[in-house]
């Protein structure tokens, strides 16, 4: 499993691999496996690469790309351990959820994601919740800050390797193992029960009240 900022429930994780298979059968790759695409189709799919994600571009080939994807999601399917993940694991991760939540609430996909029904994803949210940080966003900004103030920025090394537009070498690929599911910020029992599929409204879920309702339970019994 990946390593995210809070403990993913089945939901998410749901979104996550959905994101990652959509981009990269849809929108990567598109044709069934043995198949050669022709010269035409083959320039058709980099072209629609550099539409759709120009800020992975100057990073990764389209085919690179295909590998970091696949990579994430046996990361996120692993279940016996968890892995750390690199600025460049997560800025693909976020470009995928970004054009994946887009098009879903646009209703491109349809309301089904995985053995979930979700009518709406608020992206926004996904990112203030399961990232850390989007110091990989931060591009000239980070290195204008740079300059204003040589040392005092603490981002990583792959951080400013993405501002600056640098493509990544194999160290800044290698997921590391983390610790164990209660060393993380939060805690197994901190994860929200969910169903296991069907029909779940809007996610990410309302937060529960003390009370153990959530705030549309709430307005379904009655409270202001």
């Amino acid at each position: 499993m990946i390593l995210f900022q809070d403990d993913p429930d089945a939901i998410f994780l749901a979104i996550v691999d959905e994101a990652l298979a959509h981009v990269r059968e849809v929108h990567l790759v598109r044709y069934r496996e043995g198949y050669q695409p022709t010269r035409a189709e083959r320039r058709e799919l980099e072209e629609a690469y550099r539409d759709l994600f120009p800020e992975l571009v100057p990073l990764f080939t389209r085919r690179e790309l295909v590998r970091v994807i696949d990579r994430l999601r046996r990361a996120s399917r692993e279940e016996r351990r968890r892995c750390e993940l690199t600025d460049y694991h997560w800025l693909v991760l976020y470009s995928c959820l970004q054009l994946y939540c887009d098009l879903h609430n646009d209703g491109a996909t349809g309301d089904q994601v995985g053995p979930y029904e979700i009518e709406h994803i608020d992206f926004d949210a996904l990112v203030d919740r399961f990232f850390f940080d989007t110091d990989f966003l931060l591009g000239a900004t980070l290195l204008s800050a740079e300059e204003a103030a040589p040392g005092h920025l603490r981002v990583t090394r792959q951080a400013w390797k993405i501002a600056a537009r640098l493509g990544p070498e194999a160290n800044d690929l290698r997921m590391t193992a983390a610790g164990h599911s209660g060393e993380n910020q939060g805690s197994r029992e901190s994860v929200r029960r969910v169903p296991a599929s069907g029909y779940v409204g809007p996610y990410p879920l309302p937060e529960r009240e003390p009370g153990g309702q959530d705030e549309q339970g709430r307005r379904r019994a009655g409270g202001v």
